[in-house]
């Protein structure tokens, strides 16, 4: 199956007044064609910033300082981290778009849900707005309903599909009798709003398309983003906890929509998550984080069944389960303004040996699509 999403030794550092935040070191993951790929890690581990490298958005003071985002665009591979701005807003939204963990920092409280997906299409699918609006204006002039002003709607069309900042446009956009295409283009706009809308499974997505965002329960809201995501039909999908704040109910229905949608509109999904319980829920294959770097990636089962690297076994032993030993894991994550040397688990790790405090361990493929940063099974012991 093809790679659609490779990161290559990423490197990733905040320079604040405090220290260097060294915030990811060398991380390495992919993502094939039409999986779902869980990252999971404790809080601050690195997981949402590799999420933003990847539409290399990172806040300031970050700076992405090494390695490679490659990315399958159409039919071509292109490196994210090499791209001018202007290539990576036409990527943006169109071929990799995100759900945010808070929906309504996102969504801004003084324009309606109809305003704000409505700048997705514009952004990303104008063209294709107007080509249907020609087939439409076509369809009225062979039925002998058109009048000069269809025509002109149509010629009008055309001229954007041409050069969206022609100066012809501008004109004739301030003249009331001239600008009527675009209530054509609103109307057209409102209905597909509405068809995304419902396909969230909103009740009433007619009503609910004129709401501001305080309108909105907790749920719609995310929906709402959710939707914003996949106007595009995106090739990859990145989900940053999108349930983290909602209710138990209503976390299982944005879940199974997430999963209902994948296969919809066939979309690659990297789920950034800390709860293992949703990892089995959605994810074909699992990475796990730790203080900035991967440390295990595996099918899922073979996570929960043979965790090999001593974090993920403590990860998962410290799931609270009926009639099983609560174990935490011993110490704290370290402060990546001055991690530990070598591999950065080992002031934790029950199974630390000299090495692993002096040298970092490489990836390395313990079983067939097992891979885990450990020198247990790095080789070196030999």
């Amino acid at each position: 199956m093809r790679n659609l999403l490779e990161i290559e030794d990423l490197v990733l550092k905040f320079y604040t007044y405090e220290g260097i935040v060294e915030a990811l070191d060398e991380v390495n993951l992919n993502l094939r064609e039409g999986e779902t790929l869980g990252v999971v890690g404790e809080t601050g581990c690195g997981k949402s910033v590799t999420a933003l490298s990847t539409l290399v958005l990172v806040p300031a003071p970050g700076r992405i300082e090494g390695g490679h985002i490659f990315f399958e665009v159409g039919d071509k591979r292109v490196d994210l981290l090499r791209q001018d701005e202007s290539v990576l807003r036409k990527i943006r939204g169109k071929d990799i778009s995100m759900i945010f963990q808070e929906p309504r920092v996102y969504l801004n409280p003084v324009y309606t849900v109809l305003d704000q997906i409505s700048e997705v299409y514009i952004q990303h699918r104008m063209k294709e707005l107007c080509r249907r609006a020609i087939a439409e204006t076509d369809d009225e002039i062979k039925g002998g309903k058109a009048s000069f002003l269809v025509e002109f709607e149509k010629s009008i069309f055309k001229e954007m599909l041409k050069n969206p900042k022609s100066p012809v446009l501008k004109v004739v956009s301030k003249i009331p009798i001239l600008n009527r295409y675009k209530r054509r283009l609103e109307r057209m706009l409102r209905k597909e709003i509405v068809d995304i809308l419902g396909a969230m499974e909103i009740a009433d997505p007619e009503r609910v398309v004129d709401m501001y965002p305080h309108e909105l329960s907790g749920g719609m809201a995310q929906r709402v983003v959710i939707a914003m995501a996949l106007a595009c039909n995106p090739t990859l999908l990145i989900a940053d906890e999108p349930t983290t704040n909602l209710d138990v109910t209503v976390q299982l229905q944005i879940l199974n929509l997430i999963k209902i949608l994948k296969d919809k509109f066939g979309s690659s999904i990297l789920y950034i998550t800390h709860d293992m319980g949703v990892v089995a829920e959605v994810c074909q294959r699992v990475a796990v984080m730790y203080a900035g770097s991967i440390c295990e990636i595996a099918d899922v089962m073979e996570i929960f069944k043979n965790p090999l690297h001593p974090y993920t076994k403590g990860l998962l032993e410290s799931i609270p389960l009926p009639g099983k030993e609560f174990k935490s894991i011993e110490g704290t994550v370290p402060s990546l303004i001055n991690p530990p040397a070598g591999c950065r688990f080992h002031d934790r790790c029950p199974y630390a040996i000299e090495i692993c405090s002096k040298m970092k361990p490489k990836m390395v493929e313990a079983k067939k699509d097992h891979f885990l940063r450990c020198h247990l099974y790095a080789g070196v012991l030999k």
